[in-house]
């Protein structure tokens, strides 16, 4: 299940409250971002219970999207123990968005 960010008060409880994170800076006018969504649910499945993964509209989002300085959706940073990680920008298929999981994991 993704869980989706309306607040920077959601923001923060989903980043603090678990260990790993998986955040998508995404917009839905954005092409990329719409092939990316499926491919975040697979992921999402097979990672329950081990990684959250987590959305954040960036057009209702501002404030967060600019502090973590997003130029170009999607892209998706990883958090470790409430910190980020790991960051990266485009489309990526599972297999791609597994070994990213997997790199940031092992930071």
């Amino acid at each position: 299940m993704i869980r989706h960010v309306e607040s920077v008060s959601d923001f923060n409880e989903i980043v603090e409250k678990h260990s790993l994170v998986l955040m998508d800076f995404f917009a839905t006018w954005c092409g990329p971002c719409k092939m990316l969504h499926p491919v975040l649910e697979k992921v999402s499945d097979k990672l329950e219970g081990q990684v959250v993964v987590a959305q954040c509209d960036i057009d209702q989002n501002q404030d967060i999207a600019g502090h973590f300085n997003i130029q170009s959706v999607p892209t998706l940073i990883f958090f470790k123990d409430g910190k980020p990680v790991l960051a990266t920008t485009g489309y990526m298929d599972e297999a791609g968005l597994m070994k990213f999981i997997d790199a940031a994991k092992e930071k």
